[in-house]
């Protein structure tokens, strides 16, 4: 039998206070997941994290509260990262749309952001409370700023006077759509395609549909 030193046998809650609102948030992500918000239980989201349900209470008042706190903590950081890069971002807005799309398509395939958005999709109708707060704090905020980048390419005369609002929600819901079907399905589909197979088409039929074309390569496409 191996043997275990006095700081192995210690609780991982005991020996990293301070890593405990983390872990219960990861934990949290793994359990809602896998069970949905209706039927995950606080007790198995503490086991999961390692504490007690009453440690889980000292940071966390109810299932809502910590569906709240877990998908800012999942979101949040997230999206000021990408609110960040489109407002240094130093080129063409062409540039800067597909740029952007990458590192969204990117994102929407991370594993905690595939397990969020399926929660939501399948169970946050029943919870208008929480589905008016994952509105607010992540679907609008994204769709604002895909919805800025629009506007400032119509601006500059490099996008077509497209409707930004539209073109917003089509690309966040081509996006989360596409990422979801890829995890779930891609391995029942008998002509597959590849994750940078998807990235290049989302990038290619969205940048078609906004860009601005002089008459001489309309002329030719007719």
């Amino acid at each position: 039998m191996s043997s275990s030193t006095a700081e192995d046998r210690v609780p991982r809650w005991q020996r990293r206070p301070e890593s405990r609102p983390e872990e219960i948030l990861e934990a949290a992500l793994h359990v809602f997941g896998e069970q949905g918000f209706a039927r995950t239980r606080l007790e198995e989201v503490a086991r999961r994290a390692g504490v007690s349900k009453g440690t889980l209470y000292l940071y966390f008042k109810s299932k809502e509260d910590l569906f709240r706190e877990m998908a800012r903590a999942c979101v949040s950081a997230s999206v000021a990262q990408e609110e960040e890069f489109v407002r240094t971002f130093e080129g063409s807005t062409r540039d800067l749309l597909e740029q952007f799309i990458r590192r969204y398509w990117a994102k929407m395939n991370e594993p905690a952001n595939l397990r969020l958005v399926r929660v939501v999709q399948l169970e946050l109708t029943n919870f208008p409370e929480l589905a008016r707060f994952f509105f607010q704090e992540v679907i609008l905020r994204m769709r604002s700023l895909i919805q800025s980048i629009i506007e400032l390419g119509i601006e500059r005369g490099e996008f077509r006077p497209v409707n930004p609002g539209f073109a917003a929600r089509a690309l966040q819901t081509l996006c989360a759509q596409l990422a979801q079907s890829q995890h779930h399905f891609r391995a029942y589909d008998i002509h597959p395609m590849s994750h940078d197979e998807l990235q290049s088409g989302i990038i290619d039929l969205f940048l078609n549909g906004v860009l601005q074309q002089p008459a001489s390569e309309l002329k030719e496409s007719v």
